[in-house]
């Protein structure tokens, strides 16, 4: 049992733009969607009920997913253009058109709430477009929300709907860097931190680990930013930075993020300093 006994406080709530070639599901990378207000999913599915010999002879409930709403503060116009199809023009305009194409996502969130601190993942989502509302300002100020439609239905390629990960599991602190897949492999680093010095400068190495034996290296970011393959040196699952790139940031903290073609990403917390 988890000891729970009501959820609240709907947060990191973060999307992830599913791909499809050849049958072949894959996901981007989370993103972040600040102003997460409410989440709601009602299970869609009936049971399949059979009658012979004037009995019910065959029953089976079917799971077609969940149906709801996701309601936010504000829907950020890079979620817009990436998962709804609006488009910027030269002039920066955030132009909607009748005949863009939505993208599904998988949906990860957690509640705070929840005392094991448990986080979630929906594989295979598609979003509707908001309603728009306001209303003029009287003596008191009442925020006006945004709320898309949402249907969670089983992946295409696994037929899992959804899943959760408690604090205690491997891959819970990268949970939001990559979409948690079932019996994916499991990769590790062996520091989480790393610090730089502008004054004795070192390449940055990352020791990595994985369970599967032949993952390799997908993406390198810092702060969010692609690092070039010009500035990286790749062994199995280890990274080099080179010693040129990071002195060439700021005095200051950031995240590095490792992605594999398979399992968790991990991160790493880097302080550069004088």
């Amino acid at each position: 049992m988890s000891g729970n006994k009501i959820k609240y406080g709907l947060k990191n709530t973060h999307y992830a733009v599913m791909n499809e070639v050849n049958g072949v599901i894959s996901y981007g990378t989370p993103k972040h969607i600040p102003g997460a207000v409410n989440l709601v999913q009602n299970a869609s599915g009936d049971p399949v009920i059979f009658h012979a010999d004037d009995v019910e002879y065959f029953e089976e409930n079917t799971n077609n997913g969940y149906e709801g709403t996701l309601e936010m503060a504000l829907i950020p116009d890079e979620f817009r253009v990436e998962v709804l199809g609006d488009e910027i023009d030269s002039n920066g305009a955030l132009i909607e058109n009748a005949n863009a194409k939505t993208k599904k996502i998988a949906l990860m969130y957690e509640f705070d709430g929840d005392k094991n601190k448990t986080r979630h993942v929906n594989y295979n989502v598609n979003v509707s477009r908001p309603n728009l509302e306001g209303a003029t300002k009287t003596n008191t100020k009442e925020p006006k929300t945004e709320t898309m439609k949402i249907t969670v239905r089983p992946a295409l390629d696994t037929g899992d709907v959804k899943a959760k990960l408690s604090q205690d599991k491997a891959g819970y602190d990268s949970f939001f860097s990559a979409v948690y897949i079932k019996n994916a492999p499991v990769n590790t680093v062996a520091k989480s931190t790393a610090t730089f010095s502008k004054a004795a400068p070192e390449d940055l190495s990352i020791d990595a680990t994985s369970t599967d034996l032949t993952n390799k290296v997908k993406n390198v970011t810092i702060n969010g930013a692609n690092v070039a393959g010009v500035n990286l040196t790749v062994s199995g699952v280890d990274v080099t930075i080179s010693q040129s790139f990071v002195a060439g940031l700021d005095n200051g903290t950031y995240t590095v993020v490792v992605e594999f073609d398979r399992g968790n990403a991990v991160t790493i917390i880097l302080t550069v300093g004088a």
